[in-house]
């Protein structure tokens, strides 16, 4: 069963093999896929075919920037056709300041480098896995969309599909994944529902949101608003004593800022989900239709898949709504 997760190419050099292991180990403990070349026999000037299908198909593109990589032909040929593959998302970090002021002009005018190093290592992966999610939004190629129902762009103003009607249908658990979910959290009689869901009816919420450092590299709006549903979450927390507190659970987390979905009864055989297709399709829409995929009838694969990428993001890596 497959599950939607971002893909990155890492280029280095072999001189800094033992730097980029641990990159690569970290970002795969994030459950981001890596694709490392491991391939010693490099020679000429074009890339082998191999390499150029890797990173085609790659969702993010690292680079581990040292003096021994500007100074390689092959890596710097890794990166100049990564800045040329479309769908590619490059992020290119040096190892200190003094590299940085080595990288080519034309280079420092065509994308962006951070700082990877000892002193800030956590915060750098932190925002280099985030911005491997986010660049899902740009690649065209993760799941086929043949078997989902489009249900429109007011499939919340439906019936049957509006925020209340998939409240009050909820049996045993309700997952909101969102940027900042303001859309539900900004609503009065939609957070006086979650909280008769864990009170009255003992479900399971969890509300899955992005953190402040992945959404404001994104949409700046969009991480006040995440400021916004944070003071939300704790005002409903101050609602619940603590058997109900365990029912209500959020995660912050740096992939979020690529979802938008929601699932009612995700482990019932008769649970729907409603998401926003910005990554989770095979062709980014050019409007951004709501789907509904129905567990009874249609897309039980896709669905999986999807469900599976949301509880990722409720892993150890996930920060809470003290930490924000």
């Amino acid at each position: 069963m497959s599950i939607i997760r971002p893909q990155v190419f890492i280029s280095y050099s072999r001189i800094d093999e033992n730097e980029v292991q641990r990159v690569g180990a970290d970002l795969i403990d994030s459950r981001v896929d890596c694709w490392v070349d491991k391939n010693d026999m490099q020679v000429g000037d074009r890339l082998s075919p191999v390499i150029e299908e890797a990173i085609r198909r790659s969702s993010l593109f690292f680079a581990y920037i040292t003096r021994a990589y500007l100074a390689s032909r092959w890596c710097m040929n890794e990166l100049k056709y990564a800045l040329q593959a479309p769908g590619v998302t490059v992020a290119p970090y040096v190892d200190s300041r003094a590299t940085l002021e080595a990288v080519p002009p034309e280079l420092m005018d065509e994308i962006s480098f951070g700082i990877l190093q000892a002193e800030n290592y956590l915060r750098s992966l932190l925002e280099l896995a985030g911005r491997a999610w986010a660049a899902l939004q740009t690649a065209q190629r993760v799941v086929p969309a043949f078997d989902h129902i489009l249900a429109g762009r007011a499939i919340f103003d439906s019936a049957g599909y509006s925020r209340s009607d998939l409240i009050e249908r909820t049996h045993e658990e309700l997952i909101l994944a969102g940027p900042n979910l303001r859309s539900w959290l900004s609503d009065d009689d939609n957070k006086r529902g979650l909280i008769e869901l864990v009170k009255k009816r003992r479900v399971q919420v969890k509300l899955i949101l992005a953190t402040y450092e992945s959404l404001g590299s994104i949409s700046p709006e969009g991480a006040i608003h995440l400021r916004g549903s944070v003071k939300d979450i704790r005002e409903m927390f101050t609602m619940l004593d603590g058997a109900e507190r365990k029912l209500m659970k959020t995660h912050f987390h740096v992939g979020a800022s690529t979802l938008s979905a929601v699932f009612v009864d995700p482990k019932r055989p008769e649970g729907i989900l409603v998401f926003t297709p910005r990554w989770a399709i095979q062709f980014l829409p050019q409007d951004r239709l709501t789907c509904v995929i129905d567990k009874r009838i249609n897309s039980e694969s896709l669905y999986a898949a999807l469900y599976n990428s949301v509880l990722l993001m409720t892993q150890g890596d996930a920060k809470s709504v003290d930490e924000m």
